[in-house]
């Protein structure tokens, strides 16, 4: 049997390796890296038997790596395109690729690859020092096991009315409320769904791997009682059984709109700042309302997609509320874990993951946003405003003809809502706090049903005529 030479082999290799030498522009030794850990080709023993012992892929940090050109640019690449594969997972030599196709080159930057339990390799969010509090948590999901609830109630729970109570008691610890009405409805694929505090989120439960999801909506965050969020960071990595965060939104608010506009993100994306790589393919983009001929309903530039792990959104947020001269513009990014872990540590530092999200992000980097009350109060006097004048430009000709015909203290009798804890929908958001709403499930008074003892071993039996018979 005639031997193979090594120069064959290398020539089979660099075969191999073209299509995706053409498409990313890296050198041999990064293209080799990638190859082994996304199995673009077959490993050599060495490195089968080093990748099948260790724990976890290493980490990787992208600036030096870069400069050194060890390291791919790009984080993520797909291979669902990739070189066609035979039984033993080999590349058959002389196929060709179509194309590479990045996940999301603006998602990543510097970043970390890591493995999950599951054996997905995904990276950790980017995370740039900040001198500022330049963004707040405005949305928060997350998933523990029920085995969580079990540990905090010192006993086994059955029924899922015990595991919803429990993680009542222990959210009103977190946030301030806890769970208060039970919805009857599924949600986010979960069986059954209850509302958390006064309408500040939802939780499931029921049928999702023995897990129950945690709903904070943006009311939610602005209403929790101040500290939540190292409250909830202790209690995911201490106390929690597998924990994750699916998804939280970072916000960052100019009220003035004195250096923050859709104007200037639009003209920050022209520029390639929502780019990581130089030269490469910007994210895309999507402009909502009227550009052309602005009418004060506002208008709003998302960067992305939606189902991406990171999308990001500017919108003028005072023309939102129904200010038409506002100047009020924010910016959101939604984190999910689609391909990225979202470490507990956002939830005490958003800002180093805010900046870090972006190259253009860095000139909020000593900039700090208006505090939750303070954003809460402005945005309800702008509602209260445009209520005011929704009410006059509708009701204010009944109303100056009441006042005249029955005066004013019978017309407000006549024209106010007898219930008293009726709120209008749009302004319902600003009058509810952490201790309004509904008494949380796990403080209800539980009808009582008396013992199986109590009741009498036999019916009563009666005669014809109504009376009681003896026995």
């Amino acid at each position: 049997m005639r031997p193979v030479r090594n120069s064959l082999i290398k020539s089979r290799h660099k075969e191999a390796f073209s299509p995706y030498a053409e498409a990313s522009g890296c050198s041999t030794q990064a293209r080799s890296v990638k190859s082994q850990i996304y199995s673009v080709g077959k490993l050599s023993a060495a490195s089968a038997d080093r990748t099948a012992s260790a724990t976890a892929l290493p980490e990787r940090i992208g600036v030096e790596a870069e400069k050194a050109r060890k390291v791919p640019q790009i984080a993520h690449v797909s291979a669902t395109e990739c070189c066609s594969l035979n039984n033993m997972e080999e590349n058959l030599v002389g196929a060709k690729s179509e194309y590479w196709e990045s996940v999301c080159d603006e998602d990543f930057g510097d970043v970390k690859l890591v493995l999950t339990g599951k054996g997905e390799t995904k990276t950790l969010l980017v995370r740039v020092p900040s001198a500022a509090q330049c963004c707040v948590i405005d949305w928060i999901n997350c998933t523990v096991s029920e085995d969580t609830w079990s540990n905090t109630a010192g006993r086994t729970l059955i029924t899922d009315d015990e595991y919803v109570e429990e993680a009542s008691r222990q959210l009103e610890k977190i946030f301030g409320f806890g769970v208060t009405t039970h919805r009857g409805q599924k949600l986010n694929f979960y069986a059954d769904s209850w509302v958390l505090g006064d309408g500040m989120g939802f939780v499931c439960f029921g049928k999702q791997n023995r897990t129950m999801l945690i709903m904070l909506s943006g009311q939610g965050c602005a209403s929790a009682t101040i500290g939540w969020e190292r409250r909830m960071y202790e209690f995911l990595t201490t106390v929690a059984v597998r924990p994750s965060i699916s998804r939280i939104d970072l916000a960052h608010d100019d009220f003035d709109g004195s250096y923050l506009s859709v104007d200037w993100a639009y003209q920050q994306w022209k520029e390639g700042n929502f780019s990581f790589r130089q030269g490469g393919r910007p994210p895309e983009i999507q402009k909502l309302g009227n550009w052309d001929r602005p009418s004060g309903k506002g208008r709003t530039l998302t960067i992305g997609q939606r189902s991406s792990s990171k999308f990001c959104r500017f919108y003028e947020k005072g023309k939102k509320e129904g200010d038409k001269e506002s100047s009020w513009c924010r910016c959101e990014v939604e984190f999910k874990n689609t391909n990225t872990v979202i470490n507990p540590e956002v939830l005490l530092n958003p800002g180093k993951f805010f900046v870090g999200a972006y190259p253009g992000f860095s000139a909020f980097a000593k900039t700090d946003t208006p505090a939750r009350m303070e954003v809460k109060a402005r945005a309800l006097h702008i509602t209260m405003d445009d209520s005011v004048e929704i009410t006059k430009r509708q009701f204010g000709k009944y109303i100056r003809v009441f006042r005249a015909t029955y005066g004013d203290q019978e017309t407000l009798a006549l024209i106010t809502n007898a219930d008293e804890e009726a709120f209008p929908k749009r302004l319902k958001p600003f009058l509810s706090f952490h201790d309004s709403g509904p008494v949380p499930i796990h403080k209800q008074i539980k009808p009582v049903v008396p013992d199986f003892t109590q009741f009498p071993i036999s019916p009563p039996f009666f005669g014809l005529n109504g009376e009681r018979a003896r026995l």
